[in-house]
């Protein structure tokens, strides 16, 4: 099944409390709760347990209600979507980034995530040299009339199966493959996948998949 991620980095979270101090004595009316937080807007409210039928949670609220008890542990959900990680200066002037769009640029590093005083460090391997070696990492669903022609670029003989018509987008899509040996490649939104007995062919339908993929 794997490792679950999230919680196998639970424990090395920093934990961020921001504390709101209000300019009035304790005993606030419960009427005044809800204009109160609607000007602070909270992501999380904790209320204790003995207020939930006096203060319930309302399914249209901004924010999110959790009700505590004397001596029970209840556990706060993660609000953050993403989280910052430094990385070395010389470590990122070596970096070779290939820009997406204009806001953001990918590249490929082999490192650790280390923490360090609270924050997320990329500690990276002096030597990096087997980068050039390794497969490249592509992304992004395949054209299929593109692949088709790059294949036939290549001297492969393929076609569309007769019963593959090109329908709407996010559709499967097949090119059949007869020589230089006999291969089936199946396009889907999710994934590309090579069906081939014989490596050479194979190779020759990767590199041609390269050409028409984003890769790093």
């Amino acid at each position: 099944q794997g490792v679950d991620a999230e919680l196998a980095l639970k424990p090395f979270m920093p934990v961020a409390i921001q504390v709101l101090e209000c300019s009035f004595l304790s005993g606030i009316k419960v009427r005044k709760v809800n204009p109160l937080l609607s000007v602070l807007k909270p992501k999380l409210v904790l209320f204790p347990e003995d207020l939930k039928s006096r203060c319930p949670s309302k399914e249209d609220a901004p924010w999110s209600y959790l009700y505590y008890s004397k001596g029970k542990t209840i556990e706060i959900p993660n609000t953050r979507e993403d989280f910052e990680v430094g990385l070395p200066t010389d470590v990122a002037f070596g970096l070779q980034p290939r820009q997406l769009d204009k806001a953001i640029a990918v590249a490929r590093l082999r490192a650790k995530l280390h923490l360090s005083k609270g924050q997320y460090v990329l500690v990276a391997p002096k030597d990096q040299s087997d980068e050039s070696n390794r497969q490249l990492l592509h992304w992004g669903a395949v054209d299929a009339g593109r692949l088709l022609s790059a294949l036939q670029e290549k001297g492969i003989e393929c076609a569309f199966p007769a019963d593959d018509d090109d329908g709407p987008a996010g559709c499967e899509r097949s090119i059949l493959i007869t020589s230089p040996g006999e291969a089936l490649v199946k396009m889907a939104p999710e994934k590309t996948v090579i069906y081939c007995d014989d490596e050479s062919t194979t190779r020759l339908i990767y590199d041609a998949l390269s050409s028409v993929c984003n890769g790093i």
